[in-house]
């Protein structure tokens, strides 16, 4: 018994001391996840999920770590994992807590990476059923053919690996006097504990020159420090630079409340030296979060730049703030939702045609980070992948392109890369394509006899019930109307005198851009020999007994007739009135003719010209039943021979 005692002893003991050493190591991971060396915190995650029993917040973790450092592939492995453990509780009925919407989201991002697009956007979806306020799910919800759309904008670009690119990462270019200065990671030194990789220093080298000895060098020792320095731009005198690097400044390291380094935008002036002096701390910069990735408007009177400041839409949203003359900066301004997601929008560019390229991987891509471009002109901010080869499952950033020669350079970690992150050149082909000029010839014609209809009015309207063009057909009864392709759907409504008018939809497409449509339109004119009374169910017309004084209820229903004949002005009639054969033939044909004349009279009374009215009185010539002379009828049969009929002539 007591041997028994000890060995449940020391199994107890071992579990314990399993627990805290489990426990000790979990703590180290967060530490190190908490101090974004995400390196060390993969290490320690994995020993645990070794040992078994992790909990899902470890899975959730391990794919942040991935994510973070721009592994998507191994990003996916681990996302699935903590999916598939999410199942596993929840099947066992236990509740679930920690997984967010942006986890969801991280997990769709990198299954693009493996180019699993349907899984990926099944995923992306459940962002709908966590928050239904979620831009990045209701851009899906609302372009789910957005594969198609980038596909149109795909293959303008001609790209190649720079042959300069290092086995690091190599990636911001930006241009500067005939040099590209770029960021990179071949000067290696301190490692940083996030990527355990050296720090950022900018470089450059000549971008015509050939000679052997044209390889990168540093491009500024007074710039360099002993952290990151990366993004960068110029004015176009050369005098000035705005760059990124973590907050440092003359050997003076700044913290965040956390105790984190957050990063900065400085500017620097050329001396009578030539040397960059007077690196100065702009005042959009804060100690409490990033300001970074500069690049000047064409009339370098702002500023652009990308930071995760309080108020944002995501995790890094993009700003402009005006520089003064005197050089200071106005207030930063968000670029607001139309531009901005939940995600990360970052890397802004802008082209000396006033086009903003951005990085983002919240606006729908391809994976990862993609390149997207919006023409900051206009009043309604259209967003546009800017497609293949440019953008890939990977992370695509940088964006850099001469607006007049159309050629440019962008940074990609895509298979097949020398380094970490390479620099790619690239010579545009064909521009954006940012209107799709398309027309439609519509023709319009009768639905009967096929002849086409001249002078039918039409009008075009957008699906938002704006309109879009007025007019009408020509003498061949077509109209061509140049309209905006790029799957747009428009409302077609046509209009002509004596015709029923009718709606109909076209779609204007990419693939299909000059559509033609063919309207047919009813007419509404009887044709001849119709008898209105039939047409309009008129009841029938009485008389005073063996007169022709027209009663009250009668003349209502004339006026059906005259109303009618207002509308459609082209058609004429002939008034028959009909009796029954009691009575002398003569009779009823005298009797027949002056109440034809007095229906007649009482139209043209109404306004109706006389030239459209004729009248005719039949007595009893034709019968519409076998009650003639001499024939023994019920009354109901003889009343149905008393009849005023009103015949299309003309129409």
């Amino acid at each position: 018994m007591k041997f028994s005692k000890l060995i449940i002893l020391t199994i107890y003991l071992m579990h314990t001391v399993f627990l805290c050493a489990q426990e000790r190591e979990y703590k180290k991971a967060n530490l190190s996840y908490d101090n974004y060396a995400f390196k060390d915190a993969i290490e320690s995650y994995k020993k645990i999920i070794k040992k078994g029993n992790a909990p899902i917040e470890i899975y959730k973790k391990l794919g942040d770590c991935y994510f973070f450092n721009s592994n998507l592939k191994d990003a996916a492995k681990w996302y699935l994992k903590m999916m598939e453990k999410k199942k596993e509780l929840e099947k066992k009925g236990q509740e679930v807590t920690g997984i967010t919407a942006e986890d969801y989201f991280r997990t769709s991002q990198s299954l693009k990476f493996l180019k699993e697009y349907r899984k990926a956007d099944s995923i992306l979806l459940k962002l709908n059923d966590l928050s239904n306020t979620d831009s990045r799910a209701k851009r899906l919800i609302n372009n789910p053919d957005y594969l198609e759309k980038i596909a149109v904008q795909s293959n303008r670009y001609i790209i190649e690996n720079l042959p300069s690119n290092s086995a690091f990462v190599d990636f911001a270019p930006s241009i500067y006097k005939g040099q590209l200065v770029f960021a990179s990671e071949r000067k290696q030194g301190k490692k940083n504990s996030w990527t355990k990789r050296s720090y950022l220093n900018l470089f450059s080298f000549k971008i015509e020159s050939k000679s052997d000895s044209n390889y990168p060098k540093e491009f500024s020792k007074e710039i360099s420090s002993r952290l990151h320095e990366s993004t960068t731009s110029f004015n176009k005198q050369g005098t000035t630079i705005y760059f990124t690097r973590n907050n440092l400044l003359r050997s003076k390291f700044g913290k965040d409340s956390t105790g984190v380094n957050r990063l900065k935008i400085y500017r620097a002036s050329k001396n009578n030296k030539s040397k960059w002096s007077d690196i100065e701390d702009l005042s959009i910069n804060n100690d409490q979060y990033s300001i970074a990735h500069p690049t000047l408007s064409p009339d370098e009177k702002k500023l652009y730049f990308a930071s995760d400041m309080p108020g944002g839409y995501g995790m890094a949203d993009l700003y402009v703030v005006d520089i003064n003359e005197d050089g200071s900066l106005g207030n930063p301004q968000n670029l607001g939702p139309e531009i901005n997601t939940e995600g990360r929008d970052t890397f802004p560019f802008i082209s000396s045609k006033g086009i903003l390229y951005f990085a983002s991987d919240g606006h729908l891509g391809l994976g990862g980070l993609d390149i997207f471009a919006v023409d900051l002109e206009k009043s309604y901010k259209e967003i546009y992948n800017i497609g293949e080869p440019i953008n890939s499952p990977a992370d695509d950033i940088t964006f850099y392109i001469d607006g007049d020669t159309r050629k440019g350079y962008f940074a990609s970690n895509r298979y097949g890369g020398r380094g970490n992150d390479d620099i790619y050149s690239f010579v545009e082909t064909s521009p954006l394509i940012t209107k799709c000029e398309g027309s439609l010839l519509l023709k319009i014609i009768d639905n009967k006899s096929a002849d086409p209809i001249s002078n039918t009015e039409i009008e075009i309207t957008n699906k938002n019930g704006e309109p879009i063009f007025s007019g009408k057909t020509n003498d061949k009864g077509e109209a061509y109307i140049n309209l905006e392709c790029g799957d747009k759907t428009y409302d077609v409504i046509t209009k002509k005198e004596d015709y029923e008018s009718k709606s109909a939809s076209i779609i204007v497409t990419r693939d299909n851009p000059f559509p033609s449509k063919t309207i047919k339109l009813k007419n509404n004119i009887p044709d001849k020999g119709i008898d209105l009374a039939k047409l309009l169910n008129l009841k029938p017309i009485y008389f005073a007994s063996n007169k022709a004084v027209i009663l009250n209820n009668s003349a209502k229903e004339l006026d059906k007739i005259v109303n009618y004949m207002k509308e459609y002005p082209s058609i004429k009639i002939e008034i028959g009135s009909h009796t029954d054969s009691k009575g002398s033939d003569v009779y009823n044909l005298k009797l027949s003719k002056r109440r034809a004349t007095s229906t007649a009279n009482y139209i043209i009374s109404k306004g109706i010209n006389s030239s459209r009215v004729k009248s005719k009185g039949y007595g009893e010539t034709v019968l519409i039943n076998r009650c003639g002379n001499g024939i023994k009828c019920s009354k109901d049969e003889h009343a149905q021979n008393r009849r005023s009929e009103f015949i299309v002539v003309e129409n």
